[in-house]
């Protein structure tokens, strides 16, 4: 009998978890679905972004040359979806990517372009989020949000990019989406949703805490900020002397903490604080290994070895205890909140997450490195400073692509200065803080600029929807407001051309460009006067939508350059390290020999300085492939090998044994990269230096406009060998 209602017991529970999950996704397609409920040209606009965005992504998305981590991303997730299994590392970040390309694997097929099929998708996903807070952002921000998101230069690039940034990005909106959701309506239901959204999230990258912090002083100013007002105006403190104001103070929030220690009748921030925390509180422990003494025998987070992050010796006890701390004083804290609804929360977000973390139960160790390592081993790493990046890299690469978010971003901290719009002031905050946060970080990357991006685009959607909220099309579409646009877009295209190029195309005095340039504003205000324009909110309006239509071509621009040109041209700084496109071709031509000889050829690729990658990827079905370390010390295998791949500092070491049977070889790039010498010694000297010299403007202007370097890309080379008869034939081939 006990059986029985045991059996019965986990099917209810079972019952009730599938429910659970299939009412997160009615509720998000309600929503959407509602959100379309407007009128046909809204959906159609829509439905006309969406396809264009995924064409976008999907057009020609197997050409460039994997990138060295995206072969890693790929390379295991074949592994895993032939059944070799995959065990959570979290030096190639969570595990979830690597668990969802497989199963695209499995069905699809193994080609580069499945590769990268999953961030295409998650792509055009993020298109569509800004539906989720339609309300908050307005019909017309929505729209625009959305259309940023579509032509964003860093979000398009990275979504043609194997890597989980643009996964992050979906589930971050999410976790804002419920937020604020919660925060209107008090449902449930949302909360269930924050928990799904933050398992699939940690899941995906560590990045995550960085969100998680955001959100928490966010909502942690919110409730001081509350607090603190209530308590002055109950106590009547204005006026009063400082040191009475503080005691009253102490006093007060002290009363108030014994108060609410019960957690029944909290406000709804700290109901989502409590659910955001308890559940995630042991995923935090690892963050201790930051006061880890260098030399002692008590290893918190491993620096070296093949287990970075990992406890060893007496560190795995105390990360053991402080595991199970963490856990019972989340379940202490969301248990006395509210029982029923934190243990579904708690089942939706650890069920996902031991699966994923677990490959599906067959790596049972993966709950103790996500518990653990997965931050262990990113606090280690801060010390490397991947990248060594300067401060302002960011700020940079932003002005560089994300320009037109940038400047509309700036503007609304004016504009929503005096208003009273929590949502817009919260845009702020996130966009400020992600901002600070990457910047603080050690490890600076272009990728990483998804994140910073993000935030931005969602606020300038905000602002540009609000300002133009009670304006139509028909009320812009006149003679004098069409004149008006013009005369700007004359005005600005003429100015740039004399700051630039000057009369004759090479002016070296900067008072005639003062000079032509007030003779510009005089014409420009002689015009308004005679077209008799007034300088009233509409006409401001038209200047300003002339502005943000040229820095929207510039960034359509942009993007398609750095997506379809440059894709594997590191002269955009979006590129940053790459695989230079001979590599897929020296691939192909080792696929024609097996062809030729209807056997696998036989490979060494010499492993040094990771040459591993991405040949891992491309030699793949090339079950002979090996990749020895050469160097003072050649491997036996050498001479017995159809094709040799040879790092470019070993070929002293090889060249005379090689020569008889495979000739002297022909070199090519395995991988370049962006000069970053051009921007690593920047300081407030020669910034202001530089407004005074015209030759500076051009270059900088020569790089943006046409990707002009004037300086040679660097890059790391290697040598092929074949036998003689395919070397002749090698050697035709045109490389880079």
């Amino acid at each position: 009998m006990n059986k029985i209602l045991t059996t019965d017991a986990n099917r209810l529970k079972t019952k009730l978890s599938i429910r659970v999950y299939i009412q997160i996704f009615l509720n998000l397609l309600k929503t959407i679905i509602q959100s379309f409920k407007t009128n046909r040209i809204e959906v159609l606009a829509y439905f006309t972004l969406v396809v264009g965005a995924g064409i976008m992504r999907f057009w020609d998305l197997g050409s460039r040359a994997l990138h060295h981590d995206e072969s890693l991303h790929a390379y295991f997730s074949w592994q895993l979806s032939i059944g070799n299994g995959y065990v959570h590392n979290p030096m190639m970040h969570g595990p979830l990517q690597f668990e969802l390309n497989a199963v695209l694997f499995y069905i699809f097929g193994v080609t580069d372009v499945t590769a990268r099929s999953l961030y295409a998708v998650f792509g055009v996903l993020l298109v569509v989020c800004p539906l989720l807070l339609r309300d908050k952002l307005g019909r017309a921000g929505c729209f625009i949000a959305a259309l940023l998101l579509a032509f964003s230069p860093a979000l398009l690039y990275f979504s043609r990019f194997a890597r989980n940034d643009i996964l992050i990005a979906v589930w971050t909106f999410a976790l804002i989406a419920f937020l604020w959701r919660y925060l209107d309506s008090g449902k449930n239901r949302y909360l269930f949703g924050t928990a799904f959204a933050l398992a699939l999230s940690f899941s995906s990258k560590e990045s995550t805490y960085f969100t998680v912090a955001i959100l928490s002083i966010y909502l942690g100013f919110i409730l001081i900020r509350r607090n603190l007002h209530l308590i002055y105006r109950q106590n009547n403190l204005y006026g009063i002397p400082i040191i009475q104001v503080i005691l009253i103070l102490v006093n007060s929030l002290y009363t108030n903490l014994k108060r609410s220690i019960s957690l029944r009748n909290s406000s709804r921030e700290t109901v989502f604080l409590i659910v955001l925390w308890s559940i995630s509180l042991p995923l935090w422990s690892g963050f201790i290994s930051i006061f880890q003494i260098a030399g002692s025998n008590l290893v918190l987070a491993s620096e070296i070895g093949p287990n970075i992050g990992s406890p060893s010796g007496g560190g795995l006890l105390i990360a053991g205890i402080l595991i199970g701390i963490c856990f019972l004083a989340g379940c202490i804290i969301g248990l006395r909140w509210n029982w029923k609804a934190w243990i579904i929360c708690a089942l939706i977000f650890y069920v996902p997450w031991i699966l994923f973390h677990t490959t599906f139960l067959n790596n049972m160790n993966g709950v103790g490195s996500g518990l653990w390592q997965s931050l262990g081993y990113w606090v280690v790493q801060q010390g490397e400073s991947r990248g060594n990046q300067p401060a302002y890299y960011y700020l940079l690469i932003v002005m560089l692509y994300e320009f037109l978010p940038l400047s509309v971003s700036l503007t609304s901290v004016i504009y929503y200065f005096k208003k009273k719009e929590p949502f817009a002031k919260f845009l702020i905050f996130w966009s400020i803080a992600t901002l600070l946060i990457y910047t603080i970080a050690s490890e600076k990357m272009p990728w990483l600029l998804v994140h910073i991006a993000l935030p931005m685009i969602i606020l300038s959607g905000k602002v540009l929807g609000d300002y133009f909220k009670n304006e139509t099309v028909s009320k812009f579409i006149n003679v004098k407001n069409c004149s008006l646009a013009l005369l700007t877009l004359a005005f600005l295209f003429f100015a740039w051309r004399l700051a630039f190029w000057g009369v004759d195309g090479n002016p070296d005095n900067l008072w005639i460009l003062f000079l032509l340039i007030i003779g510009l504003v005089l014409v420009m205000l002689g015009v308004g006067l005679f077209l008799r324009f007034d300088l009233h909110k509409t006409s401001i309006k038209v200047i300003g939508l002339s502005v943000i239509l040229i820095l929207f071509g510039l960034t359509v621009r942009s993007g398609v350059i750095a997506t379809y040109k440059n894709g594997d041209i590191p002269v955009e700084m979006l590129v940053y390290t790459q695989t230079s496109p001979d590599v897929p071709s020296l691939a192909k031509h080792i696929a024609t020999i097996e062809e030729k000889n209807e056997s696998k050829p036989t490979v060494d690729v010499d492993s040094t300085s990771g040459f591993q990658w991405p040949w891992a990827w491309y030699l793949r079905d090339v079950a002979l492939a090996g990749y020895p370390q050469y160097g003072q010390h050649s491997p036996s295998s050498m001479m017995e090998q159809e094709v040799l791949i040879i790092h470019s500092q070993n070929k002293l070491t090889v060249q005379e044994p090689l020569k008889e049977k495979y000739g002297e070889g022909i070199r090519f790039k395995h991988r370049w990269w962006f000069p970053e010498h051009t921007y690593r010694d920047l300081s407030l000297k020669k910034i202001l230096q530089s407004i005074f010299d015209r030759h500076s403007w051009v270059r900088s202007m020569d790089y943006f406009i046409y990707r002009d370097l004037n300086h040679n890309l660097s890059s790391e080379d290697a040598y092929v060998y074949f036998d003689d008869s395919e070397m002749r034939k090698f050697s035709s081939l045109e490389l880079e």
